[in-house]
């Protein structure tokens, strides 16, 4: 038994040239375009008439945790207790009747 193999002919392969791709490519190369993202190149994809941006995001370098007292020289007494006021005046509560 001889088997004989056949292109699909409807099935066409992804043009990295391009900046578009249909949704339904994109899922299928996904890991193609993420490449082409990292490298800079854009990389659009569209779903009917809505068009996203595949890109790339650096990380982002954590916030450094601050010692004890860093901002301890930064506002007056009135400052602070004015803005523990206003920060309990803020609080919205959850009506009386609820349970």
């Amino acid at each position: 038994m001889r088997v004989i193999s056949r292109a699909h002919p409807g099935k066409q392969k992804l043009d990295l040239q391009s900046q578009s791709y249909t949704l339904s490519n994109a899922k299928t190369y996904l890991g193609r375009l993420l490449e082409k993202a990292m490298k800079g190149g854009p990389v659009y994809i569209v779903r009917g008439q809505h068009r996203f941006t595949l890109q790339h995001v650096p990380e982002i370098e954590p916030v450094p945790m601050r010692p004890p007292g860093y901002f301890a020289q930064c506002y007056t007494r009135e400052e602070i207790d004015l803005d523990n006021c206003l920060g309990k005046a803020s609080v919205v509560r959850a009506p009386e009747d609820l349970e």
